[in-house]
């Protein structure tokens, strides 16, 4: 499913301009898009310049986990060096 990043959408138009099914209308100066007119064609994605339409894609309960547990283990060895050069600074400057 295609939406839009409304932190980051202009106005600009360019979607609108693209869109060949004209799902894609402005309201309160942001782009919106109307699912059932869509056809999953991405030249709205294509051409913003602001990044701010993107594609949702689904993904299974199992890949979900396995990439939250890859970030939590790469989260948790960040932690490890950082604590680490603490300790190394802590002790370069008590000379031990």
């Amino acid at each position: 499913m295609i939406q839009v990043r409304r932190d980051l959408c202009l106005g600009c138009g360019l979607c609108l301009d693209s869109c060949p099914r004209d799902a894609i209308s402005t309201v309160s100066g942001q782009a919106e898009i109307d699912h059932r007119r869509c056809n999953q064609c991405r030249a709205c994605i294509a051409s913003c310049p602001q990044d701010a339409i993107i594609e949702l894609t689904p993904v299974s309960r199992v890949e979900f986990e396995a990439s939250v547990a890859a970030l939590r283990s790469r989260a948790n060895d960040i932690v490890a060096r950082i604590d680490a050069l603490q300790k190394r600074r802590h002790d370069a400057m008590h000379g031990r």
